[in-house]
This record gives C-alpha cells, sequence and structure tokens, in this order.
C-alpha cells in the first residue's frame, strides 16, 4: 500500500514538472513573438533607460553570459561599491536578472536583449565600443 502511494506521488510530481515544462515553453513562444512585435519600443525604452551611459551599455553586453558582482565591477572597470549605480536601473527594468547561487548574486542579461540583437544596433555598439576604449 505505501509503496502504491509512494509511486502515486511519484507521478503527480513528474506529471507537475511535465506541466511546468509545457508552460515555460509556451511562455518563452509568447515572449519571442512579443519582442519582435515591439523591438522598436524595446530598442527605445532601453536607449531611455541607459541614457548614455557607457556603463549600463557594457553591463548589458557584459552579462550576456552570468556574472557576480566582484566580476562584473572588475570586467567593467569600476569599483564594486559604484556597481549598484548603474546596475538597478537596468534590474528595475528587468534588462538584467540577479538570481541567487548560493551565498552570492549572478548578474545575467534578459534574453530580450539577444532577441533584438542588442550588439548589432548600431547605437548600443557605439557605446560598447567608446566603453571598450576608455579600459585601454
Amino acid at each position: 500500500m505505501n509503496n502504491d502511494k509512494n509511486d502515486q506521488i511519484k507521478e503527480d510530481i513528474r506529471d507537475i514538472r511535465n506541466d511546468i515544462e509545457q508552460i515555460k515553453g509556451d511562455t518563452h513562444n509568447i515572449n519571442r513573438i512579443l519582442t519582435i512585435r515591439d523591438a522598436e519600443v524595446i530598442k527605445r525604452d532601453i536607449m531611455n533607460t541607459i541614457v548614455n551611459s557607457k556603463y549600463k551599455v557594457a553591463i548589458l553586453h557584459l552579462t550576456k553570459e552570468p556574472k557576480n558582482s566582484s566580476d562584473l565591477a572588475k570586467e567593467l572597470g569600476t569599483k564594486s561599491t559604484n556597481l549598484n549605480k548603474f546596475l538597478n536601473p537596468l534590474l528595475e527594468k528587468g534588462y538584467v536578472i540577479g538570481v541567487k547561487a548560493g551565498r552570492e548574486k549572478i548578474f545575467k542579461r534578459s534574453e530580450i536583449l539577444d532577441l533584438i540583437g542588442y550588439e548589432q544596433i548600431a547605437a548600443f555598439a557605439e557605446l560598447i565600443d567608446a566603453w571598450k576604449k576608455g579600459l585601454e
């Protein structure tokens, strides 16, 4: 009797996981469609959020791969104490996501930036280049 109950619980959990994966897939597809449809609005909003800040543009560039705050500050070329000033507006808008990984927080940019071709947009590419030249 107890084994039957455990097997049923395992099956229920498997069904729930499958449902979650289906929902994630559907949500991802809806996000892609809306992003493609609204790409110009998203580009303008990003530009209004970064306000020509080379640091904010660089954060969006650097967080293509997950980074913790100390690595992000180091690669950005700023002190860790200054990072939040540039990072918080991007977090508030959802362009960068912060997730806990053990004791530290890891930052990764939202997929929406990849969907609009962030690095290929001339205005952003110019600011990224200016930031890179400032590091030399």
